[in-house]
């Protein structure tokens, strides 16, 4: 099949984009700063620095720093700085799939368009457009993108150093594409290279590769850190176990059924075992196309390896910012087989729609849990704020709300950007999801004698009129302190809640 160029609409397609994506990422546009978040800030306005150690990531720092310089304090900008990446990354995998020719004219049209918009409304890697930390891997993504761009479209020299550039620019974002070169490399050969350039072009990249673990060792002190620790203790059986995990989670949201979600695995499967039989096996396709499918697969399986090694959640959505990149190609591969499997409008339609209606439940579903995070957030800050001239104590502070970070990291640092007085702040617990699952809408609270338990793992005693202390019985730590010279709240699961 012949090339296609890209239609001249594309300006069109571009601001069609740009609205969906704004409308579906609306609600969170009002949320504030949440954990990690927190520590980029603090780097930013009280350290003046950019980090370095165990991690080689400035490029979160100097994307957040443009944000601060446009809008300070105030999130707003930084949200639709995590949306516009998103949109643009959407573009560009309606770009690739334009020159990854499978279908006549009018159908690789459709599989272009479909694989951007596909990829728009993908809800499980949601973390990377509503967590502001997590514009890590989907401005890594970017890099990425705009490399396939330019091995695919140019060639020569100078094409393979301002891919390379791009490359190291994404590994300076996140390391969840470092496993690129090996797409690069199928790529080259998919052009009909010889196996001389193949060679030397394998070389080439896996130098780049090279290069950015010697500098990522001399800046940094150390190349994987805690993360490769976490790799080297898994065993055969746990990769295999988390390559169930991820590959469900590709399909699937999170749950506490377990049982529910390993069906649902076992099921996705063999499905995608006969859609593959059935692709591979059809007769009136070209061989060239049966290939480049094939290539799509391979790509998927190569940007999957990185959270196969680290794992992902199968309870929340934490971790899905690992599942970005490979995205790009899943979503892909769901709209080739769709087109070649379904020649009729009326079955493309219904299929297509069911992909839609239940791609978009889900993302709004994660959107509101990271608005109630927010919103969490901002009820303790301004508790906080409004303290006068008393101390404030807080019991089970929220660590995350089904996977939407809260104050899991950050909650010093938070007071420290917004000038409050952190001597006057002391944090008794935090309340963690093993905790809050174990109860219902709220978290208990009963009072014995004079004697308030707050679940899990809080006691607060009356000892004299004046005075009270509490106790933490997980770590044994006691705190006395007087009545009219604090407050005391603690967060019930669903708001925080004045004790004295």
């Amino acid at each position: 099949m012949k090339e296609i160029t890209p239609p001249r609409n594309m300006i069109r397609t571009a601001i069609l984009f740009t609205v969906i994506g704004f409308v579906i990422y609306a609600p969170v546009l009002g949320n504030g700063f949440l954990s990690d978040d927190y520590d980029s800030l603090y780097r930013i306005c009280i350290q003046k620095r950019i980090i370095y150690k165990e991690f080689l990531r400035p490029m979160i720092d100097i994307s957040f720093y443009l944000n601060y310089l446009l809008s300070g304090l105030s999130p707003g900008s930084y949200y639709i700085f995590n949306i516009s990446v998103h949109i643009i990354n959407s573009l560009l995998v309606f770009r690739i799939a334009f020159g990854f020719v499978m279908f006549d004219k009018k159908d690789q049209h459709l599989f272009a368009f479909l694989s951007g918009l596909i990829f728009l409304i993908y809800p499980f890697h949601n973390e990377s457009i509503v967590w502001l930390s997590g514009r890590l891997s989907s401005m890594a993504c970017l890099f990425a993108l705009l490399s396939i761009i330019i091995i695919r479209e140019r060639a020569g020299k100078t094409a393979n150093i301002i891919a390379a550039t791009f490359y190291l620019l994404g590994l300076l974002c996140y390391e969840s594409i470092i496993f690129l070169p090996l797409i690069i490399l199928m790529i080259t050969w998919m052009k009909k290279s010889s196996l001389k350039k193949l060679s030397v072009t394998g070389l080439f990249w896996l130098t780049i590769m090279c290069l950015y673990l010697v500098v990522r060792f001399l800046l940094s002190g150390e190349i994987t850190g805690d993360y490769g620790n976490r790799i080297a203790d898994l065993g055969l059986k746990r990769k295999m176990l988390n390559a169930g995990k991820v590959f469900g989670r590709l399909f699937l949201p999170g749950s506490e059924n377990q049982a529910l979600l390993i069906i649902g695995v076992v099921v996705l499967f063999f499905v995608s075992l006969v859609i593959y039989r059935a692709i591979i096996r059809k007769k009136n396709s070209e061989e060239s196309s049966r290939s480049k499918y094939l290539s799509l697969f391979i790509f998927l399986v190569c940007s999957l390896i990185i959270p196969v090694a680290f794992g992902v959640s199968t309870r929340t959505s934490e971790g899905d910012r690992l599942l970005y990149f490979p995205s790009v190609f899943l979503c892909m591969l769901m709209v080739s087989t769709i087109v070649w499997l379904s020649k009729e409008s009326l079955t493309r339609t219904i299929t297509l729609s069911i992909i839609t209606a239940y791609f978009l439940v889900f993302l709004e579903i994660n959107n509101l849990q990271w608005v109630k995070a927010s919103s969490a957030a901002h009820t303790v800050l301004d508790a906080i704020r409004h303290r006068g001239s008393r101390d404030i104590i807080l019991i089970n502070v929220p660590d995350e709300l089904e996977g939407a970070f809260i104050f899991r990291n950050g909650l010093v640092k938070a007071l420290i950007i917004y000038k409050m007085d952190t001597s006057g702040i002391k944090i008794v617990n935090y309340l963690k999801r093993t905790d809050y699952l174990r109860t219902g809408k709220i978290t208990p609270i009963r009072i014995l004698d004079s004697t308030f338990l707050i679940y899990p793992s809080v006691r607060v005693e009356n000892q004299t009129n004046q005075t009270i202390q509490l106790v933490n019985t997980k770590n044994n730590s006691y705190l006395t302190v007087r009545k009219d010279r604090n407050l005391i709240y603690y967060w019930n699961k669903e708001s925080l809640v004045r004790l004295f």
